[in-house]
């Protein structure tokens, strides 16, 4: 099987993808597109248990499964291809070990693998991130402008890249299997987010169309970032647009 790992980044309309996918599993898997069960709950369609178990999350939820289950439950799929999705596993990139273990254990299972990720204007992602954060309960210690700063001066905050250049050639060098990039906001602006990844996947044209005008899940919530948005946005722009840009040709 070739499998599609869709790997995020955040705040790029993940949570969409993985509705979308969970909830027309049946008509994929009829075109040659398996959604594997292993890794995903009731409640979230992505396979965040996944990455979490790779990058060593204490408290898993063992029900929802972890690598060996998705082993087992590709074993009895005879479909082509396969989508996995979680913007988790962009953490793996700081995460090394646990990026080689995912991708050993799939090839020698004899599987084929595609990473997918969508990035998207660094302006406006630092600041989606940021309300996102603080709607989880877990804000950055000095705010948003705290948060711009680092991104600034070290091209990342933690696990989160705004310097897609130096993520894109990490991941690159750590992986041998190919990093297929899209642009999320020229995809949002002409075909579509959802339409933009089913494509990518080799969904059918008739659930390409059925993608249109999705419901918007996940909606962002403004925060404090407006108050700042005069001072760092040109300066995240600055320092990050155009290598971001060459990143995504690449």
């Amino acid at each position: 099987m070739h499998l599609f790992i869709h790997i995020g980044d955040h705040k790029t309309g993940t949570t969409s993808i993985q509705a979308f996918l969970r909830r027309r599993a049946g008509e994929l898997a009829a075109s040659g597109i398996y959604i594997p069960i292993a890794g995903t709950n009731s409640a979230n369609p992505g396979h965040h248990n996944l990455p979490f178990q790779l990058i060593g999350v204490k408290q898993l939820n063992q029900r929802d499964g972890g690598l060996d289950e998705l082993l087992a439950e590709l074993r009895h799929c005879r479909l082509p291809r396969g989508v996995i999705s979680s913007e988790e596993f962009s953490h793996l990139v700081v995460l090394p070990e646990g990026l080689k273990v995912l991708e050993s254990s799939l090839r020698e299972e004899g599987h084929t693998l595609s990473w997918l990720m969508f990035l998207r204007r660094v302006d406006d992602y630092s600041e989606s991130l940021y309300c996102e954060m603080v709607r989880s309960g877990i804000p950055p210690r000095h705010g948003y402008p705290g948060m711009a700063l680092t991104f600034l001066l070290r091209g990342r905050y933690r696990y989160k890249f705004c310097d897609y250049g130096a993520f894109v050639r990490q991941w690159r060098s750590l992986s041998a299997s190919p990093l297929h990039l899209y642009d999320y906001d020229l995809a949002v602006s002409r075909e579509g987010l959802l339409a933009c990844f089913l494509a990518a996947i080799g969904a059918p044209a008739s659930l390409i169309e059925a993608s249109n005008a999705p419901p918007v899940l996940n909606r962002r919530h403004e925060q404090i970032t407006r108050h700042f948005r005069r001072v760092f946005r040109p300066l995240l722009m600055a320092r990050f647009h155009r290598s971001n840009q060459r990143a995504l040709n690449s």
